[in-house]
């Protein structure tokens, strides 16, 4: 059983193409990783975003003389598990390999639910000293670095984790439930809306009430929201299942 920390950096959002592809393993144990990085790059066909530039300062012109992103990628044999920040989306953008994922993410979602952010940068300067994290962050949306950052954060997950996880399987699991949200985040009854400035101290209205609290809302949000039918751990945790 082993996993691997992977990061992506790519053309944008929609439909992403992989320009920079950082991994680090297979892991066998849950120790804190020490191996060495493997990083690649390859010349998209389609043009990268600006958005995408301007947060990894890829250019085109950087790319020109590599090979063409072949549109999938296969993790080194053996691999069970990927773990990334926000994994899901780079799980997507090397195409979907058959592997279970970790997300740091969620993880740190509910672990440190008080925490004003979550990307990788914000926890980075949590968990370490800011003019250590300063430095490390000059080389943030690197995929290497990214891939650094994150295993950085791994070790502060698994010492925060009660019980500590023993071995990849546990550690999913803990992901897995970790991914299932407490509170809605956007519209009607989230954080913002004036229901939670007025009734909830700002805080979005959990998941599982919804149903009892607005029939109509709860149908809809399962039925035509986006947002929603993106996310299965959205569905699941309005369905209460």
């Amino acid at each position: 059983m082993s996993a691997i920390v992977v990061d992506t950096e790519t053309t944008g959002i929609n439909d992403p193409e992989v320009i920079e592809l950082a991994w680090m393993g297979p892991l066998r144990t849950l120790d804190p990783p020490d191996e060495a990085i493997e990083c690649v790059r390859f010349r998209p066909s389609k043009p990268i975003s600006l958005g995408a530039m301007a947060a990894h300062h890829i250019i085109p012109e950087d790319l020109v003389s590599l090979p063409q992103w072949p549109g999938t990628w296969t993790p080194p044999a053996g691999t069970e598990y990927l773990i990334g920040h926000n994994a899901d989306f780079d799980w997507k953008a090397i195409g979907s390999p058959h592997v279970a994922r970790i997300c740091t993410l969620g993880l740190s979602r509910a672990l440190w639910p008080d925490l004003d952010s979550h990307s990788l940068s914000a926890l980075t300067y949590h968990f370490t000293d800011h003019y250590e994290a300063r430095e490390l962050l000059h080389q943030a949306h690197n995929a290497a670095r990214d891939v650094e950052l994150c295993c950085r954060l791994l070790t502060q997950v698994l010492s925060a984790l009660s019980p500590r996880p023993t071995t990849w399987h546990e550690l999913w699991i803990a992901s897995e439930k970790a991914r299932v949200p407490e509170r809605l985040t956007f519209g009607k009854y989230g954080p913002d809306s004036d229901w939670a400035k007025a009734m909830n101290g700002g805080k979005g209205m959990r998941c599982a009430e919804v149903r009892r609290a607005d029939r109509g809302y709860w149908e809809w949000l399962l039925a035509k929201c986006d947002q929603v039918r993106d996310d299965p751990y959205l569905q699941k945790a309005l369905r209460g299942d």
